[in-house]
């Protein structure tokens, strides 16, 4: 739906007319933020969305004014996310079906995808996703790395680029990566703490992991990963938190089809259930 919006969007651009300017071969004299916008969406029109990229880019870094650099960063969104092929949609969308259910048949399907349309962010994003759950996360790195070179301020892409740095333990990167992110104003926080609960576990700072944990629990108690990262700190911490993983394994055994899509910018979502599956029959075993 959101790309038959923003096909929507674009084709209006197409009916307004072009300033003079734009017909000529002459650099204009004064050219505003609005006039790049409408040449970017023209070049989106083309299906050249490499430079509309790039040229929404370079205005973005030399804007200064707020509303400017909104509605700049909002065009970038509008033609990064924009499917120009039919099959390439139906491929992602495929493969995003499928990944729940079968991770080499959806990476297969957006992998294609990504042949047709190799800078649309909605299909790199997933791609990354689908190599991150794989645990191909170097690849995953890489694929992210480049359209981070062009578009530095994309808030998913930076989150994809540090699941892949966190399946790595690469978390010096990672640190340099989520420094200048302010988690508590994203609408991408419960993604963010749970990393930052993944990196603090992994380095054994109990505090700064229950820390992170509190926040998780406070943007969404219900996110899945929340219950696997608590009982993982129990574990941590000598304390058998088997309550924690009963949540774990049930929320993911009966997370609805909407929940999972909700959920599904994270890899990992319910990717744990062998293994604490695996805890609790052991638990169940030692008890008796």
């Amino acid at each position: 739906m959101r790309s038959v919006i923003l096909r929507a969007a674009l084709g209006v651009a197409l009916f307004i007319p072009a300033p003079a300017s734009f017909a000529q071969t002459k650099t204009p004299k004064s050219e505003t933020y609005k006039d790049i916008i409408e040449k970017a969406y023209n070049l989106s029109l083309q299906r050249d969305r490499q430079q509309a990229l790039n040229i929404l880019s370079s205005a973005i870094q030399r804007e200064s004014r707020p509303q400017a650099s909104a509605e700049l960063k909002k065009a970038v969104s509008d033609v990064a996310h924009v499917f120009f092929s039919d099959k390439a949609q139906q491929l992602f969308e495929t493969g995003v079906s499928l990944r729940r259910t079968d991770l080499n048949q959806a990476l297969d399907k957006v992998t294609e995808a990504s042949r047709i349309e190799p800078d649309n962010f909605l299909i790199v994003n997933e791609l990354a996703r689908l190599m991150v759950a794989k645990g191909d996360c170097k690849s995953a790195q890489e694929t992210v790395q480049k359209p981070l070179l062009l578009v530095g301020f994309d808030e998913e892409l930076k989150l994809s680029l540090a699941q892949a740095l966190a399946c790595q333990g690469k978390w010096l990167e990672y640190q340099k990566l989520i420094d200048p992110v302010a988690v508590k104003k994203s609408l991408l926080q419960k993604f963010w703490w749970a990393l930052e609960a993944e990196r603090f576990i992994a380095a054994k700072n109990l505090t700064k992991a229950q820390e992170a944990l509190n926040n998780l629990k406070k943007a969404d108690e219900k996110y899945p990963e929340y219950h696997y990262w608590s009982w993982r700190l129990g574990a941590l911490t000598k304390k058998a938190n088997l309550e924690e993983a009963q949540k774990y394994v049930m929320s993911c055994k009966n997370i609805s089809a909407n929940q999972y899509r909700q959920y599904m910018i994270d890899p990992m979502l319910c990717r744990h259930l062998t293994e604490v599956e695996s805890e609790l029959k052991g638990s169940n075993g030692a008890s008796e």
